[in-house]
């Protein structure tokens, strides 16, 4: 008898078989039980998950011998024709190469027909997203009203390929990756009854490259044992699978934590040295730059790796924050398209870790905030200005203070009816002269509880004193009609007269700005 696969001897027979899906299982299951057969299903998922073996379940549940049901008997003749995908009244149809109308037309020519045994003739297409848009249409009313002993079940990879209108008649049924530890135990199974010795790091690697697959899990296993017969090392999967070595990427990460961008460019010219593909190195470092993510959020449990990859990841991780592995994630990412795009894959990869190996470190956020506020404390209230004069001081230190008087006889001070409010002043100005309210705009004003009014400029010209000066007379009667004479204002502002002075306090500012976040001037213009 010639040689079968590992994949298709270790099919699974029954639903209880089918792994990492229960979702889909216990309802199928369910379905039969209770008599309720749709006459359409629609499949789908990634590669190697079960969609196809779970059609074929389907197929041998409601056509076995037994009867109906959602464990068949596996030894009936229907059962075994299934199994060995020769039944006369289920069709499997490559959907990649039975794309055209005509295709169609056959199906519809044939599903009038009875079965020429079974209970069901059933049609399994394969990569259904395939047909073509003629195609699509041509199937739509037969499967919006099959004959009643049809079934089709449609198996797809790129459900959004699908048109809505075929969705919209099936019952759909999403299969998922399965995780690490389900593939993990059926290779260890599969092992055992082959006789084969696999240690378990070779599992771990196997299943790491399986990417949720379990075909694919099970075609890596083939070729190790092919390469290593009967006792699998670790060692001689590197070599059989050429898989990417663990110890690359790590050096390569080692190169990004520190920033040396000399020994980034030697990682990548190593992985070109052992002929690793440019793609997959970009793939691995993207999966352990997520890792070390996960990991600094003590998600471990999402993290399904070997205890000392883990350990190595977490190690090297110490020299990250959280911000600094997003951004070498979107550096890295950006850079696969690069490497895909290019004709030179290997230097395009040269260039990524170049690139994110050059990366600075960022500060936390909330590290940032903390330090511009001591920032502030340290240049205090005004940003470095001088204090506001008290209320009731003259002219001192380049700065004017004026004070309302009461209002002359049988002048009505203001009501407040307005509403006092600085916005509202502000208004108020402006109707009296527009010049003199852009001027108060750009003045700090404030309305004390004990009815005292500050209108304070941090840093004012001559020229500004002089239109202050000016409009003495028309500040202090807005004040008084829009307040009302029980409020006192002080108005007064520093005055930059010697720009040698302003320059050296500039100077003191940035040299604190400095000194709080350990940055220094790299171009001064």
């Amino acid at each position: 008898m010639a040689y079968r696969v590992l994949s298709r001897r270790y099919r699974p027979k029954v639903f209880e078989d089918l792994i990492g899906q229960p979702h889909v299982t216990r309802t199928l299951s369910n379905a039969i039980a209770d008599d309720r057969i749709g006459h359409a299903y629609l499949f789908t998922g990634p590669r190697g998950v079960g969609k196809t073996t779970a059609a074929r379940l389907l197929a041998k549940a409601l056509n076995c011998e037994k009867g109906s049901t959602p464990t068949p008997c596996n030894s009936c003749s229907s059962c075994l024709e299934i199994d060995e995908s020769r039944s006369m009244d289920v069709y499997e149809i490559d959907g990649a190469s039975n794309t055209g109308v005509d295709n169609i037309r056959e199906i519809k020519n044939n599903v009038q027909y009875p079965p020429s045994r079974d209970r069901y003739k059933i049609y399994i297409i394969d990569e259904v997203h395939m047909l073509s848009q003629g195609a699509f249409n041509a199937l739509l009313k037969t499967l919006e009203e099959p004959p009643d002993h049809v079934i089709f079940i449609f198996a797809t990879t790129e459900p959004h390929k699908v048109p809505l209108t075929i969705q919209s008649r099936c019952q759909r049924f999403d299969f998922r990756k399965l995780r690490n530890s389900l593939i993990m135990q059926s290779l260890t199974g599969i092992a055992e009854k082959e006789a084969i010795s696999i240690d378990e790091e070779s599992r771990e690697i196997i299943t790491r490259y399986a990417q949720g697959s379990l075909r694919d899990a099970q075609s890596l296993l083939e070729q190790a044992i092919s390469y290593s017969g009967k006792n699998i090392k670790h060692e001689d999967i590197y070599k059989a699978l050429g898989v990417l070595e663990r110890d690359v990427i790590l050096n390569a990460m080692n190169a990004l934590s520190r920033h040396d961008v000399s020994e980034a460019a030697l990682a990548a010219r190593e992985a070109d040295a052992r002929g690793y593909d440019p793609r997959r190195f970009v793939e691995e470092l993207l999966s352990a730059l997520r890792d070390i993510y996960l990991l600094g959020l003590s998600l471990d449990e999402l993290v399904e790796l070997p205890e000392a990859e883990v350990i190595a990841l977490k190690k090297a991780g110490k020299s990250f924050t959280q911000e600094d592995i997003i951004r070498l994630m979107n550096t890295v990412s950006q850079g696969s398209e690069l490497i895909t795009r290019s004709t030179q894959p290997a230097m395009a990869l040269e260039i990524v870790l170049i690139k994110a190996a050059s990366l600075k470190p960022v500060l936390p956020i909330d590290q940032i905030l903390s330090d511009l506020k001591k920032y502030k404390n340290t240049l205090g209230e005004h940003d470095g200005g001088p204090a506001p004069a008290a209320h009731g001081e003259g002219k001192a230190n380049n700065s004017i203070v004026l004070s309302s008087e009461p209002p002359p006889v049988g002048v009505q001070a203001g009501t407040g009816n307005k509403g006092t409010t600085v916005e509202g002043f502000l208004e108020y100005v402006y109707q009296m002269n527009g010049p003199l309210a852009a001027e108060l705009g750009e003045a700090a004003i404030t309305i004390e509880k004990d009815k005292k009014i500050d209108i304070f400029y941090s840093a004012v010209d001559r020229n500004k004193f002089v239109s202050i000066e000016k409009h003495r007379e028309l500040v202090k009667k807005c004040v008084r009609e829009y307040f009302g004479s029980v409020y006192a204002v002080t108005l007064q502002g520093s005055v930059a007269a010697d720009s040698k002075k302003e320059a050296a306090a500039d100077d003191q500012k940035l040299n604190k700005l400095l000194d709080v976040f350990g940055a220094k001037i790299i171009k001064k213009t």
